[in-house]
């Protein structure tokens, strides 16, 4: 078993009001923003499901993944090659699918006055592997009620009414991405991800067992996160760093590239609030205010703006196919 390098929390304990327990994750996510989630309940069964038919896909010649690229798909789901996602402006080493909640588009009309809700839309799912669908629209509902549930436990640590963030997160918005990460050399021209603080408000990230790659930098240098068996690893975004004024922290982190002869797969799952919402800023001793995001860039109070932001730069060739006009309204994105 490897050894917790972040300090681990109990997702039943939360739940359950453990006074002692909601405390730590105060101090936890004030002082590193990153910890181990434990006993957190989620179906093994389903998640097991969702890697296998993950891999199943990410096996198939590219042609047949291309049929549900990114490229073609205006809401930034679905498949992206190597090298079409992009951190800090530098190609990412790996191949993803990207799924949400699968809706209708919205009218064209909607994105003039509501730009964000392009990110809104319809999944599309691949024909060679057809249980892939189920399967992650049940892990996104599944997991989408675990971080409801840590985002109370927060109110809760933060002497607030634990229900203060539950009309913007009413109708949320969840990503999950399905990743593979192929074997490289390590060179200064490749990174699997950048270092990066994730836009959202928190992530949920399942590591396979004798993984690793992942890192998160502190006040001593990057540190790696060892995968511990039935966790999941969880952080906060800078939308709720935002919210609570610089006391909970966003942490930057990144993705190594993985060896030579190796790969890797990851599973992070993020939400965001409601994409029409504005998270109220918590007045909280010991904040320590936020400006900039990594790039020089305005962090938007507004859910919609700082997911278009995150998306528009993360996907170019998507945006200036599909988007572009919206992305030369917001140009500051």
């Amino acid at each position: 078993m490897s050894e917790a390098t972040l300090p681990i929390i109990s997702y039943a304990k939360l739940a359950a009001g453990d006074a002692e327990e909601i405390d730590r994750l105060r101090q936890v996510t004030h002082e590193i923003g990153f910890f181990y989630l434990a006993d957190h309940g989620v179906d093994e069964a389903l998640r097991d499901t969702v890697i296998s038919k993950s891999k199943e896909f990410f096996a198939l010649p590219l042609e047949q993944k291309n049929e549900i690229s990114n490229l073609n798909n205006r809401h930034y789901r679905g498949y992206s090659c190597l090298g079409d996602e992009r951190t800090q402006n530098k190609v990412d080493w790996r191949e993803q699918l990207d799924y949400s909640f699968d809706l209708p588009a919205p009218d064209e009309a909607e994105y003039k006055e509501r730009p964000w809700r392009v990110v809104e839309g319809p999944n599309p799912w691949p024909a060679q592997v057809p249980e892939l669908k189920g399967a992650v629209n049940g892990y996104i509902e599944h997991l989408t009620g675990v971080a409801q549930n840590i985002i109370r436990a927060w109110s809760q640590a933060l002497g607030q009414d634990p229900g203060v963030f539950d009309e913007q997160f009413a109708n949320p918005f969840p990503l999950l991405k399905l990743v593979r990460y192929p074997a490289v050399e390590h060179n200064e021209a490749t990174q699997g991800v950048g270092a990066h603080k994730d836009s959202g408000v928190i992530t949920l990230l399942y590591i396979e067992p004798d993984s690793s790659g992942l890192q998160v930098e502190t006040d001593n240098g990057w540190i790696d996160v060892q995968p511990i068996p039935n966790t999941y690893v969880v952080n906060i975004g800078e939308l709720l760093e935002r919210a609570t004024d610089g006391y909970l922290v966003a942490t930057r982190h990144r993705v190594l590239p993985t060896a030579k002869g190796s790969e890797r797969y990851s599973f992070p799952f993020f939400l965001t609030p409601n994409l029409d919402t504005v998270l109220p800023t918590l007045e909280l001793p010991d904040s320590r205010g936020v400006g900039q995001d990594m790039q020089g860039q305005q962090i938007y109070e507004n859910s919609g703006l700082n997911t278009l932001k995150s998306r528009l730069r993360a996907h170019p060739e998507t945006t200036a196919k599909f988007n572009q006009a919206i992305a030369d309204q917001f140009q500051e994105l």
